[in-house]
């Protein structure tokens, strides 16, 4: 069972208050802490088990320390990610009427388009939803995947060909890129635990994963409403998130003393997060960090993560490396789909990310 928290309780959350995020802008105020970049070419590149051994150390410590890191060596180019970025523009900047035709809340995986509000804006009472619309869609069948195995394989809704000609094929492979590096980054997180290589391996062959283009239009510092974001802040729902941002950047991740650290676009590099099922997994050892994210830039800004999430009927329980005498499961199992799908329904209806009750209660502190 997931408990999420109601809208109500956002307003008396204070790291849901932006005000001190727009005083730090207008004073050009910026966190100091960086997050570590790990070079993840060991692993893309049939390297050594001391080199990919090494790697797993960088990895253990930053995903300790905030569950946040960069990671380069992956493979794909920046010039790739600026084209998919550029896709998300062509996209969003369409007549709402042609993005209607894609509307999520019709169709039966929920891939697609969802404004501002939630799939029903004019149902939702909160007047200070996130300021962003998505698009989400899914990958294709697998090879050897069995019939059924996904919702949502192979039923992405596209765009018209005629408005955005050689979408489809360049999403379709640059997604099959994604997967590649997230089946070879739970590999790479298995070492770091001690476990074999392969040890997630099971979880992670027929993925469930969605490419969402998070698309932030400007909002006016001066007329923003209290606990008005780009993104509020949230945990991710499942294993961990591959994100890459434009230059605008924005994006923030709280640390353990409470701080927000500033996350910038870096070439080439994704911005990886430890999400909460892989918190659960780790016993608390892997941080599923709270991060948010403002545009008050003055132009419109595109985010893409690529959320990777178990297979859905895999159960999560605490990894035996994770427990021990005096250090017992904190966590009670819990199956993929049940989780992931609890917060996503939120989402749908607040227009903000689900957030667990769980995760106030570690993390979040009232005004």
């Amino acid at each position: 069972m997931v408990e999420t928290i109601k809208e109500s309780e956002f307003e008396i959350l204070a790291d849901f208050d932006n005000r001190a995020r727009r005083d730090a802008l207008r004073a050009g105020r910026r966190s100091h802490k960086v997050l570590p970049v790990i070079d993840f070419a060991p692993f893309m590149a049939g390297g050594s088990l001391a080199a990919r051994q090494s790697v797993a150390g960088a990895l253990r410590q930053a995903c300790i320390d905030t569950g946040f890191f960069y990671l380069a060596g992956h493979g794909i180019s920046q010039a790739e990610f600026e084209v998919a970025h550029a896709w998300g523009h062509v996209f969003f900047e369409q007549p709402r009427a042609e993005k209607m035709k894609y509307d999520k809340s019709k169709h039966s995986a929920r891939q697609g388009w969802m404004p501002i509000g939630g799939t029903n804006p004019d149902a939702n009472p909160d007047p200070a939803a996130d300021v962003k619309e998505t698009f989400v869609i899914g990958r294709e069948p697998l090879p050897g995947e069995p019939d059924g195995n996904s919702p949502s394989a192979g039923k992405s809704q596209w765009p018209d060909e005629r408005l955005m000609p050689g979408f489809r094929p360049f999403i379709q492979a640059h997604i099959v890129k994604r997967i590649a590096v997230a089946q070879a980054l739970a590999r790479a997180f298995a070492l770091s635990l001690d476990l074999p290589e392969g040890y997630f391996d099971g979880a992670h062959r027929f993925l469930n994963c969605s490419l969402t283009y998070n698309y932030y239009p400007p909002v006016d510092p001066e007329t923003a409403l209290r606990t008005q974001w780009g993104i509020s802040p949230h945990t991710d729902y499942g294993s961990f998130t591959l994100l890459t941002q434009d230059a605008l950047g924005g994006l923030e991740v709280r640390d353990s003393s409470g701080e927000w650290i500033d996350v910038p676009p870096k070439d080439g590099a994704f911005v990886v997060n430890i999400a909460d099922l892989f918190q659960r997994w780790t016993n608390g050892l892997y941080k599923s960090s709270l991060h948010r994210a403002s545009n008050f830039a003055g132009g419109a800004r595109i985010s893409l993560p690529f959320f990777v999430i178990p297979r859905g009927k895999e159960e999560v329980r605490c990894v035996p490396t994770c427990v021990g005498p005096g250090n017992p499961a904190r966590y009670e199992p819990v199956l993929a789909e049940t989780y992931v799908r609890t917060l996503l329904e939120q989402s749908y209806k607040t227009g903000r990310p689900g957030v667990a009750k769980q995760t106030v209660e570690e993390r979040l502190k009232p005004l």
